[in-house]
């Protein structure tokens, strides 16, 4: 057995191992609603960050420059995260 077989192996019996309580949840689940409303806001807000680029990110947030980046971003975003309680 090769040296990259056995590392493969014995890093699959960690996580086999390791798992969670409930099973392993499929990547943007989580189990309180709070936690997926806040970590889809956080997404949110750092895509329309870089969408803005440095000159809009100093500007009012009534700016509707500023506004519409937040929904695009918000668009693009919103799909990824699964926020409905299981």
């Amino acid at each position: 057995m090769t040296r990259l077989a056995r590392t493969v192996v014995l890093g699959g019996w960690i996580l086999l191992v390791n798992a969670p309580s409930g099973g392993w949840r499929p990547l943007g689940t989580y189990g309180q609603e709070w936690l997926c409303v806040h970590m889809r806001a956080d997404a949110i807000d750092r895509a329309a960050v870089a969408e803005m680029g440095g000159a809009l990110a100093s500007q009012p947030a009534d700016n509707p420059l500023r506004q519409d980046a937040y929904r695009r971003a918000e668009a693009h975003v919103r799909n990824r995260y699964r926020c409905e309680p299981e």
